[in-house]
């Protein structure tokens, strides 16, 4: 457990001040400096049972597990409560430039796993910032990878493609230039929908894709509902799966190769909830709950409303494949693959958790799996976790979810850069 000594809790006062003049370009009455006491604190790993956090211009100054409450400070009673860093949903598709959504679910970062680069507004320079914002930060992928007539091709829209002749590094490199911040392969050779073979994306494709990815520090991941496809993946490198296949239960081979990759798994149990029933109980039970139902918009009801027009089995045997990986020491991270029928941002990571612990995890875990984890996979250096120095994005949550995940379904307050998200 971390300590802070006697003398850096006597001197937060001064720590708090050179914060504020560190970020004093951003600070505003917004970002007022504060101290949430009396508040047990899950610090993306950890957990601290009773401590006092020091937000200032926009980052967290301090943590402290014993001791005195800093003086001179705007105080928030955490009596009875759950400090969490920013809740991270690694798998979304946004469509234009706001990000309102999420935050007031505690979803403060969000990774983009398809969508046109050019909607998203200054997104880049906004997740550098620690001015307060209604947003949550945005990293996407832009334009994926796939092949003509392969999967994603029959969305109606327009986009590059990997066809003959193509060079892995040139389409590499104009998805960066696009603004990319990762590479997203479309490894899927049966469609979804109809359950007829398309064409896909060659081994040597995937292998040259996911190597020029990472000549430029791009992460590389894999859509591949299929184990088969998520092998092809796996030997090619890729960063991490970004589905999690429900055609077959997971091989020891495929176990073994995905620890030798070293590359983490984003399960989307909630979209093999949303697919396997059009009543989706899983969704339902979390977003008719009064501690959540007040706060869903009508874009979000809109998509929770909004059920697909067939049913595909799979989330028992995805479930078994999570403690599968899981058990074996394959990093998991939260991703719900929200702005698709039956999925809503923000809200439907409350549901992602709530799966990944009937699969198997313990709550902490799968707290983990939505804070520290995806932060580490992904190279995020300020936020994941509650430290000192990193963005003040935090959740503040009645009871204890570390220990009942349900608890996160009764969210007290969220900041972002150390301001408050209106609810």
């Amino acid at each position: 457990m971390p300590k802070v000594s006697r003398r850096a809790v006597l001197t937060a006062g001064a720590v708090v001040s050179g914060a504020l003049a560190f970020g004093a370009g951003e600070a505003s009455a917004a970002t007022e400096a504060f101290v949430i006491t009396n508040v047990r604190i899950f610090d993306g790993k950890r957990v601290i049972d009773r401590g006092h956090v020091v937000v200032a211009a926009g980052r967290i100054v301090a943590v402290i597990d014993r001791g005195a409450v800093p003086a001179g400070l705007r105080v928030v009673d955490g009596h009875g409560k759950t400090l969490l860093p920013g809740l991270i949903d690694g798998h979304v598709h946004h469509t234009g430039p706001v990000r309102t959504d999420a935050p007031r679910f505690g979803v403060t970062t969000e990774l983009d796993m398809v969508s046109n680069p050019a909607v998203h507004g200054p997104f880049q320079q906004q997740r550098r910032s620690y001015a307060p914002t209604a947003n949550s930060d945005l990293w996407t992928a832009g334009w994926w990878a796939t092949v003509p007539g392969g999967w994603g091709t029959d969305s109606g829209q327009t986009f590059p493609l990997v066809e003959p002749g193509t060079v892995p590094a040139e389409f590499v490199a104009a998805r960066r230039a696009e603004g990319s911040d990762h590479l997203k392969l479309a490894l899927e050779d049966v469609h979804l929908v109809t359950q007829q073979p398309i064409p896909v994306l060659s081994a040597d494709q995937t292998t040259q894709l996911v190597a020029a990815a990472k000549r430029l520090g791009m992460p590389a991941v894999a859509h591949a509902t299929r184990q088969s496809m998520a092998r092809q993946g796996l030997r090619a490198g890729v960063t991490g799966l970004v589905h999690l296949f429900s055609d077959e239960v997971a091989s020891a081979d495929t176990v073994a190769l995905a620890r030798r990759s070293g590359a983490f798994v984003n399960p989307t149990l909630t979209l093999w909830s949303a697919l396997e029933s059009a009543a989706n109980p899983a969704s339902n039970a979390v977003v008719r709950d009064p501690r959540v139902a007040p706060y869903i918009s009508a874009t979000q009801r809109a998509f929770l409303e909004t059920p697909w027009g067939f049913e595909r089995p799979g989330l028992r045997t995805v479930s078994r494949n999570v403690k599968i990986l899981h058990d074996a020491g394959v990093p998991i991270t939260a991703g719900t693959d929200s702005g698709i029928p039956g999925i809503a941002h923000g809200v439907s990571l409350l549901v992602e958790l709530e799966l990944l612990v009937r699969a198997g995890l313990t709550p902490r875990e799968a707290l983990t799996a939505a804070t520290a984890t995806p932060a580490g996979v992904y190279g995020f250096t300020d936020r994941g976790r509650v430290k000192p120095g990193l963005r003040a994005d935090l959740v503040l949550v009645d009871g204890d979810p570390t220990t009942d995940i349900t608890a996160l379904r009764g969210i007290s307050a969220v900041w972002r850069n150390g301001a408050p998200v209106s609810r």
